[in-house]
């Protein structure tokens, strides 16, 4: 797999990293969901647990400010809104997230997801599989992460997470918004 001309990576320090995992560690649990209103399950298409923090988080400031960098720097230039709570997912061995966008067309709700902007928050030789793949223009790529790696690319890219072999994988997630895709 080659690597992607239209993302965005940054870093986040190790330690914050481990703060915010703490931190988010400490919020319920529940299994994932899909759809735009969240209220599809569908294990053999998504199998995850997560954890959504408050809004006003200090680790989704620090993500937002990533994925307003990449909409800039790879000139995108979406109108960009607001943004959504982190989600912070948990994979285990099996789990994993198949091939989908996180772009709801059509939903009515008069926004889209633009940015979607993911963060490693623990080190690749903690697990085995669990690899972020983007597919683009019938290639498939790579995200060449590492613990604290920021990944930002367009909602509308499809993506996947493979099943995780050993270990377990975390990562952050948070989704910036803005006026309809016309």
């Amino acid at each position: 797999m080659a690597h992607l001309p239209i993302w965005y990576i940054g870093q986040v320090p190790d330690e914050e990293c481990e703060k915010a995992s703490t931190e988010f560690q400490q919020i319920p649990e529940k299994d994932a969901t899909m759809g735009s209103e969240g209220d599809i399950s569908n294990s053999n298409t998504r199998n995850t647990t997560v954890r959504f923090t408050n809004k006003d988080h200090w680790f989704g400031k620090q993500m937002l400010q990533y994925g307003a960098l990449a909409n800039v720097n790879c000139k995108w230039n979406f109108h960009l809104l607001d943004y959504e709570a982190v989600q912070y997912a948990e994979y285990g061995i099996g789990q994993h997230y198949n091939w989908h966008i996180d772009t709801f067309f059509l939903s009515g709700k008069g926004y889209d997801r633009k940015v979607t902007v993911v963060c490693l928050m623990n080190d690749p030789s903690e697990f085995e599989g669990g690899e972020l793949q983007i597919r683009f223009n019938q290639q498939e790529y790579l995200a060449p992460l590492k613990k604290g790696s920021v990944i930002a690319f367009p909602s509308f890219i499809e993506h996947r997470v493979t099943p995780v072999t050993s270990g377990i994988r975390y990562t952050s997630t948070m989704w910036i918004n803005g006026p309809e895709f016309a």
